[in-house]
């Protein structure tokens, strides 16, 4: 059956109009990703709320999101590095916008920086805005949190340094590391938990061989998004709530995690 170039033309510009959507959906409307963890040093479940690489983005559900961590009740938040996507004066009032909202919540935030923070201008003026917000910027040192049962690590990223890391049997060790391979090649590292972004789960993904590429792990990576059991801890990536370089992402929607870690064995 012969097809008219009217219809043709309509079938297709109606195809790239539902593609352009749901980009968009993928690109700029948040998922909440709701993950269970374990470990057998913990006797009360514990809340965190990781967001990470949000690169500045606009988010079209915010208020959705906002909520969404206030019903999950955190013990606290994490941001685990590239929440600002390059020191331009309109980026950083993004960031800065997205980061009062959530400070809002009253909830106790930690934060590192990730390669995009340090790389750009205007880190320490971003810094300074962060502290007036009440959140603590973790470079390359420890805090206690949860009564003092959490040890939280946080790293930088091209100063990094694990010099003032020493892990705690009597406490939970976790690691805030916007690049989980900087953890990961530190054969003399050892943790209950790391958290990590920066792979963007390689913004596009695909049916069985899920991304074919991601920042620093290459083609077919093997940590680019989920959790993963590593030496005798958990690694766990998330995928991050923003983008780089184009507003592309397939199967990949952009999202911010509710972590529960619960009692039980890590396996």
């Amino acid at each position: 059956m012969k097809i008219s170039k009217k219809k043709l033309a309509l079938g297709l510009g109606l195809s790239a109009l539902g593609l352009g959507f749901y980009i968009n959906r993928q690109c700029f409307h948040a998922k909440e990703k709701k993950i269970t963890l374990y470990s057998p040093k913990i006797d009360s479940p514990i809340r965190i709320t990781q967001i990470t690489d949000f690169h500045s983005n606009v988010i079209s559900n915010l208020g959705e999101v906002i909520e969404n961590i206030r019903q999950f009740a955190p013990d606290f938040i994490i941001l685990t590095g590239d929440i600002l996507d390059y020191g331009t004066d309109r980026k950083i009032e993004r960031s800065l916008f997205f980061l009062k909202n959530l400070s809002a919540l009253g909830i106790e935030t930690f934060y590192i920086t990730g390669n995009h923070e340090e790389r750009g201008p205007k880190l320490d003026y971003f810094l300074e805005e962060l502290e007036k917000l009440g959140i603590k910027y973790l470079k390359n040192e420890s805090v206690l949190v949860k009564d003092n049962k959490i040890n939280l690590y946080g790293n930088t990223f091209y100063t990094r340094s694990f010099d003032n890391y020493k892990k705690d049997d009597n406490k939970l060790n976790i690691i805030l590391s916007h690049y989980s391979k900087h953890v990961r090649d530190r054969d003399n590292v050892d943790f209950d938990f790391v958290f990590s972004g920066h792979t963007h789960g390689g913004q596009v993904r695909f049916p069985i061989l899920g991304a074919l590429v991601s920042p620093g792990e290459g083609f077919f990576p093997s940590f680019d998004k989920g959790v993963y059991h590593y030496r005798n801890g958990i690694i766990y990536v998330d995928s991050g709530l923003g983008n780089t370089f184009l507003p592309l992402r397939f199967l990949n929607k952009i999202g911010y995690s509710n972590i529960e870690i619960k009692n039980g064995s890590v396996v």
